[in-house]
């Protein structure tokens, strides 16, 4: 296999991956200058028999047919996208699929993954491997939703996704890197919720407004000590975290979110939040480590 440093590796179902999917890679792999792998990880369900070996790989060489297939239109259509300006490369291999995708990807500097707009079992497993691999990389992760094309984000903002104003430290400098690197305005956004029964006891004598415009001016004191030079909006509502989410990918080039790290390796690092985002958002969804 060609020796080429994969900035994006790009994850390719069997059944193909969208257009919008490939020009994302392509232009974040541009701006790296960096090159593209296209991934297709089989898993066969069919354990290895000794008698039953020749009709093991009867099976391993359909399935991969299947992947080669996807692979070879995928890349066809890549390398119309870069016009040569970055390295493309494709490789099929046996695993299970989040955890191949993962190995592989923390070779690159990201990985891609796109939600197939399917019917709604397969809707369920692909995003299930977009939040398996989104907890458990340790690069940045980008999934992509189904119809998005780079057009629609012409001239609209990053936009990243606090949890709460304490995190802003940790959360915000990823954000702001991608919006100065993409020379886009960035929207800051806190979407605080309490059920309406708290409500009720927490804003007795603290009015919501007024916790509001506190959480509003910790986040400026945040943002001043981060001396950025990108255009900031701060964006703290009352709203079910989730909904306000995914309202604000309507109107976002892409939404960056954090994960944390969990100390035992195998624990999911993506809390509810992010993974009821990654479901439903319009736009792509980047998660990232948090800044240290």
């Amino acid at each position: 296999m060609d020796e080429i440093e994969i900035g994006v590796l790009v994850a390719v179902g069997p059944d193909g991956i969208g257009d919008g999917a490939l020009e994302a890679a392509a232009a974040e792999a541009v701006r790296l200058g960096l090159g593209i792998e296209l991934l297709h990880v089989v898993h066969s369900l069919v354990p290895v028999v000794p008698e039953r070996l020749d009709a093991d790989r009867q099976v391993e060489r359909a399935l991969t047919t299947v992947g080669r297939a996807a692979l070879a239109d995928a890349e066809e259509r890549l390398r119309v996208v870069v016009e040569d300006r970055v390295p493309v490369r494709t490789q099929i291999v046996f695993g299970p699929v989040p955890r191949t995708i993962v190995e592989h990807g923390n070779r690159a500097r990201s990985i891609l993954l796109e939600v197939r707009d399917a019917g709604p079992v397969e809707r369920l497993v692909t995003r299930s491997i977009s939040s398996a691999v989104a907890a458990h990389a340790e690069v940045p992760v980008l999934v992509v939703p189904p119809s998005w094309t780079v057009r629609v984000a012409d001239d609209l903002p990053v936009t990243v996704g606090l949890e709460a104003a304490a995190d802003a430290a940790e959360e915000i400098p990823p954000a702001l890197d991608l919006a100065r690197a993409t020379g886009r305005p960035l929207v800051v956004l806190h979407a605080a919720w309490l059920a309406e029964p708290y409500q009720a006891v927490a804003f007795t004598s603290y009015p919501r407004q007024q916790w509001l415009e506190d959480v509003r001016q910790e986040l400026r004191t945040a943002l001043a000590e981060l001396a950025t030079d990108v255009d900031v909006t701060l964006d703290v509502r009352w709203a079910r975290p989730v909904e306000g989410l995914v309202k604000a990918t309507q109107r976002s080039s892409v939404l960056v979110l954090s994960r944390r790290r969990a100390k035992h390796p195998l624990a999911a690092h993506l809390g509810p939040i992010t993974r009821g985002v990654l479901h439903h958002a319009e736009c792509p969804v980047l998660v990232v480590d948090r800044a240290h």
